[in-house]
């Protein structure tokens, strides 16, 4: 996947970052840089946090800043069955999300979901008209696209 950031244009080489473990609590912040590292080495320079799974500790996006690792960042919704309800508890956490991470240099693009066909003027407009509009609000300076894989917008 090709993007343009501050101008030049980047093929990205990554991966997706899934849950390390399923009790995420285990996870040190030790684990976290070592993983990055790793991918660092591979010469990986992107990663995609992944909708199906959680917002990573600060460690992860702190340690993506200074490795130069891009990050491709899906919001916390994933397939059927975990679709966004307009309601202000979840407003509220995507605005905290986007306004915890926004001040990454290492978050080039902000996504609806994970492996949700976004068509407007249905119910999974709601990835657009209700997801995206908030994250945008908060954070206009990045893309957004509607989901992990899209082949873009529709009308």
């Amino acid at each position: 996947m090709l993007f343009r950031v501050n101008g030049a244009a980047i093929w990205s080489r990554g991966a997706n970052m899934i849950p390390m473990e399923e009790l995420e609590g285990r996870m040190t912040s030790d684990a976290f840089k070592r993983l990055l590292l790793s991918a660092s080495e591979a010469n990986m320079n992107m990663l995609r946090v992944w909708g199906g799974g959680i917002i990573l500790p600060d460690i992860f996006y702190d340690t993506c800043d200074e490795l130069g690792i891009l990050v491709y960042h899906d919001m916390m919704y994933a397939q059927s069955g975990h679709s966004p309800r307009v309601n202000r508890v979840q407003e509220n956490e995507l605005r905290h999300t986007v306004r915890r991470l926004a001040s990454h240099p290492s978050i080039v693009l902000w996504d609806g979901c994970n492996e949700c066909p976004v068509i407007m003027h249905t119910p999974t407009g709601i990835y657009a008209s209700f997801v995206l509009q908030t994250v945008i609000e908060e954070d206009a300076s990045r893309p957004v696209w509607p989901s992990c894989p899209a082949l873009g917008w529709t009308r």
